[in-house]
């Protein structure tokens, strides 16, 4: 689902974008287009112009509620990239997008100026296509390739005995603090989720925080984040982190880390979500639970694409590419909401 376009002098458009899920969200260029049309009846996406001083996101949010009648959340707008292609009813114009995903929301009938909607699956032979999207950034989401954004951080509230795990916390957050990535967690200063928080924001990262009202009562809560949301208690906690994350890397830690991976690794095995779970295996720190994991799956109670599935590193960099590369196994049973 998508939105704004700036029309330059040097007959470049630019247009910011937001596609929920695998599918898309095209509108169909009809007679009432306020712009001189070479081809009509091409799905594109639905844009307009960006107002003076709005962020691409904000454009996305703003045109996408007018145009289909939603309302996007700024903070699960994630970046795919910006694209390049020739316009689809002008010709001798290219088009120049900036590409978001957002969680999948419901729409019914369009509204401004658009004359037709249709979902469309990037794997779907479709011809009435623009350039845009059938030459760039289909084959992009086709590819498998993903980019983690956004990365829900699990590890310990105490720092270990071993100095090498504060050192690898330090060493983690500041991989991730690379332009275009950001950090997710649940908002705590102290141990381990501490430092990774301060290394992170001393690298010049950004950490979003998500903490329940008693533990932010409990001046528990990092007071140097980029925001920090306060939710109701422990459930909307972990959904939230959810929604903002593009994945989940735990790092050693206690009993508290331990539901969350498992938390997250469940919602992945019924569908609830598709994003890649994965372990920093510091200093040999996780190797008892996988080996844990292998005898549930050898005793026949966890299927072998869900043990695959998890992805395990002994180096930042190393885990960054393997969940860039992730395929999502198919849900246990196929249900579930995705986000």
């Amino acid at each position: 689902m998508p939105a704004g376009v700036n029309q330059h002098e040097d007959g470049t458009r630019r247009n910011t974008n937001a596609r929920t899920d695998h599918r898309h969200h095209q509108k169909r260029c009809g007679k009432d287009s306020d712009r001189s049309q070479t081809r009509n009846n091409i799905f594109i996406f639905p844009g307009g112009k960006p107002e003076l001083g709005e962020s691409p996101i904000d454009a996305a949010v703003r045109e996408v509620g007018e145009e289909l009648g939603v309302r996007l959340d700024p903070a699960l707008l994630s970046l795919i990239g910006t694209f390049a292609a020739p316009a689809a009813n002008e010709d001798g114009h290219s088009v120049q997008a900036t590409v978001f995903e957002h969680s999948l929301v419901p729409i019914d009938e369009p509204l401004a100026e658009i004359e037709e909607l249709q979902w469309i699956d990037p794997a779907t032979q479709v011809e009435e296509l623009a350039p845009l999207l059938k030459d760039v950034v289909f084959p992009i989401l086709l590819a498998g390739s993903r980019k983690i954004q956004r990365l829900a951080v699990f590890t310990g509230s105490a720092s270990g005995k071993s100095p090498v795990y504060e050192q690898a916390a330090k060493d983690f957050a500041r991989t991730v603090s690379s332009p275009g990535r950001a950090i997710v967690y649940g908002g705590g200063r102290m141990g381990l989720i501490g430092t990774v928080a301060d290394a992170a924001r001393k690298a010049g990262g950004e950490v979003y925080g998500v903490m329940p009202q008693v533990l932010v009562d409990g001046e528990l809560a990092h007071p140097g984040l980029t925001s920090l949301e306060v939710v109701p208690d422990m459930h909307a906690r972990k959904h939230r982190m959810s929604e903002l994350a593009d994945g989940f890397v735990a790092l050693p830690g206690g009993a508290g880390t331990l539901e969350e991976l498992f938390g997250v690794g469940t919602w992945q095995q019924l569908g609830i979500h598709a994003k890649p779970v994965a372990l920093l295996d510091v200093d040999g720190f996780w190797q008892p639970l996988l080996k844990m994991l292998d005898h549930m799956t050898d005793q026949g109670f966890l299927a072998p694409q869900f043990r695959d599935s998890l992805e395990v590193a002994s180096e930042p960099e190393a885990l960054l590419d393997a969940l860039s590369l992730w395929q999502a196994p198919a849900a246990r049973w196929g249900a579930g909401s995705k986000n």
